[in-house]
């Protein structure tokens, strides 16, 4: 079994989840999704939860990621912001799905949320802020985290004209600073292979 069969089964598990709820998806139902046997599906995973916990760990490995990247290559706060709201969106339904959901509660995985926050805030304030690049740079941040209930509004599901719109207020929260040379990028961003 090859790991791409595995990303399968995670993928085919996120869209039942999220259709017909965890507790309504049995390992059979994953893995006939997928075309293959239960005991294929146990290969990779000892259980339904183990999958749904990979599922949920996934959005914190993103950010995770998301801050090394923008340490390791400097990322603008353009390209900080697209990435985390994308990621976001891309990742958001499933949590959103699952905090209904009490038969899942005791596998959301706890992670220090607020240090990864400020994390991301402080590389949006940039190198040597002052006092006012950190406020922009704290409310660029919340109007990013937008992207939580504007997914519950819509299902768990955002096009790309609602991710430009939170991107874009984003942007005018943290001022010219954020907005220096990234007009094009914010415009038509690149996306990322991640998931936030």
């Amino acid at each position: 079994m090859t790991t791409g069969r595995r990303a399968e089964i995670l993928s085919a598990a996120r869209e039942l989840f999220l259709r017909k709820g965890y507790a309504a998806t049995s390992i059979a139902d994953i893995a006939a999704a997928v075309g293959a046997s239960k005991a294929a599906v146990f290969y990779h995973f000892k259980s339904k939860e183990s999958i749904a916990a990979e599922l949920l760990e996934s959005p914190f490995t993103a950010v995770s990621q998301l801050i090394e990247r923008a340490e390791a290559e400097q990322l603008t706060p353009a390209q900080i912001l697209t990435d985390y709201i994308d990621g976001a969106a891309e990742t958001g339904a499933l949590f959103i799905a699952f905090a209904t959901d009490p038969s899942v509660a005791g596998l959301i995985p706890q992670h220090d949320a607020d240090a990864a926050c400020r994390r991301i805030i402080e590389l949006l304030a940039g190198p040597t802020p002052t006092p006012a690049d950190r406020v922009r740079s704290r409310a660029a941040f919340a109007v990013a985290q937008t992207i939580v209930p504007a997914l519950q509004e819509h299902a768990g599901l955002l096009d790309d004209a609602l991710r430009q719109e939170i991107r874009s207020a984003a942007l005018r929260a943290l001022g010219a600073a954020g907005q220096a040379g990234t007009a094009e990028q914010v415009s038509a961003p690149q996306r990322r292979p991640s998931g936030i």
